[in-house]
């Protein structure tokens, strides 16, 4: 079995092993147990680096974190100095999100985490809006999209390192496959349908039999059409994340499924020449975030309201929203001076 332990301190960032200590402390101060959870343990497991985000889960209160969180970060609480082991572990912004009993952050040196309280969803009738049901942690996993996802590490000082593995995806990642938990899953969540095959890529992982069946079915009845705009918005704005996300929106074209994303991508082209371009041009450049660019590039032939519009939808906040809107702006002032 793999040491949990060991993993995290090699193939976490210092900074995000920072972060990931200073919230587990503040879980484990307040009485909670916390978890690491979903795609960043699917990655640690799979040997894979360049993990991207922290995804925890916690059984209780998500707001006493972050409560704890607010309160030790206020300005003036402890040492800015680089020797103050808090330092790199600074929160510099969070959003609360009350129905989901969750809150994502922004931590100093770019770290981005997101913890939401351990629950299962049940759907009422396909693509609806779940009901959010507290729960424990293996309810939790047992209720996720893909086995490989379906994985937590405990990070409670009694159990730390402890890998939770109830639907068996350590022996699916070690086959390389990607299983669906259910038959209903992608009807229920057809989010679900763009996640499998951005992720199929990604790893490089074969969809398991069943799975493939049921995608299937649910392409085929047009599951996709009842996504609703945060879903898409959430699925669009992951495959502009990805490395090759040309790749990734061409085979969403091939397989009718763009237009599930945004009705205004249906009936263009999207510029795959122009976003390998992007991918060429900073290949050079590590940890480069390129995910304002590939945005620009889908979205800069719509009219200045569409584009407005799917800015809004696909950026995860505020000041991001705002960059994104006045990048040509900027880049002309750029020109403007290059030019002189």
């Amino acid at each position: 079995m793999s040491d949990y332990n060991f993993l995290m301190e090699i193939r976490l960032s210092p900074p995000q092993l920072q972060a990931l200590n200073y919230i587990s402390r503040i879980a484990a101060g307040a009485g909670l147990n916390l978890y690491l959870v979903g795609g960043v343990v699917r990655d640690l497991t799979s040997g894979r680096g360049n993990i991207r985000n922290l995804d925890f889960a916690v059984e209780g209160n998500v707001q006493k974190i972050v409560k704890a969180l607010e309160a030790e970060t206020k300005p003036g609480k402890g040492s800015s100095s680089s020797s103050n082991p808090q330092a790199l572990a600074r929160l510099e912004r969070f959003r609360f999100d009350a129905r989901r009993n969750g809150a994502s952050f922004v931590f100093a040196g770019g770290v981005q985490a997101e913890i939401i309280g351990a629950h299962k969803e049940i759907y009422s009738m396909p693509g609806k809006a779940p009901e959010i049901v507290a729960a424990g942690i293996f309810e939790d996993l047992r209720s996720r999209d893909f086995s490989a996802n379906s994985m937590a590490v405990s990070l409670h000082p009694n159990s730390r390192g402890l890998l939770l593995d109830p639907t068996n995806g350590a022996a699916d990642i070690e086959d390389k496959e990607l299983r669906a938990l259910h038959s209903r899953s992608f009807l229920e969540d057809p989010s679900r349908i763009y996640r499998l095959l951005r992720l199929s890529l990604r790893l490089d992982f074969k969809i398991e039999a069943r799975t493939q069946a049921w995608l299937e079915s649910a392409v085929e009845a047009r599951a996709w059409e009842r996504m609703r705009p945060e879903q898409q918005g959430r699925e669009l704005r992951a495959a502009l994340q990805e490395q090759n996300p040309a790749r990734v929106l061409r085979l969403f074209s091939d397989r009718g499924l763009l237009g599930g994303l945004d009705a205004s991508l249906a009936s263009r082209r999207v510029p795959y020449d122009r976003m390998e371009k992007i991918r060429a041009a900073v290949r050079s450049i590590p940890g480069a975030d390129t995910f304002l660019l590939y945005s620009h590039a889908l979205s800069e032939r719509l009219s200045p309201a569409h584009r407005k519009r799917l800015a809004t939808k696909i950026m995860p906040d505020t000041e991001t929203l705002r960059m994104a809107l006045g990048m040509e702006g900027e880049a002309r002032k750029v020109a403007k001076i290059l030019g002189g």
